[in-house]
């Protein structure tokens, strides 16, 4: 009988020390925009970083991607705003038409040296 006696105020206890009281309170419009919007540059902001190019690159500098993640994560909204503007400016791959020209002024300039002659097989 004093086991049972004893279990139940354990029990007792515990229900006593984890509960806590809660509040619910209204949230204006413009605060459920703020943090729907916060959200959603987190998100950016972690699927970039999950990203394998981007980790190796952090790699490859001597970061270690982990830590670079939890450093993101600590970010207020404006330092989180800033960092997502500028990763959806400069993506890690650059644009595929920009490459295609590089690599046409490349072989313009070799032909016109007289390295090559491609354009004369055309």
């Amino acid at each position: 009988m004093k086991r049972r006696s004893f279990v139940g105020l354990l029990v007792v206890i515990a229900l006593l020390v984890t509960t806590t009281p809660v509040a619910a309170q209204p949230v204006s419009t413009a605060t459920a925009l703020a943090l729907e919007e916060e959200a959603g540059l987190r998100s950016t902001v972690d699927e970039y970083f999950a990203r394998e190019d981007v980790e190796a690159q952090l790699a490859s500098l001597g970061v270690d991607p982990e830590l670079a993640r939890l450093r993101a994560a600590s970010l207020s909204f404006s330092e989180l705003a800033d960092l997502s503007g500028r990763i959806e400016e400069a993506p890690a791959g650059g644009s595929l038409i920009a490459v295609l020209g590089a690599t046409f002024v490349v072989l313009l300039v070799l032909e016109l040296v007289g390295v090559i002659d491609i354009f004369k097989k055309f």
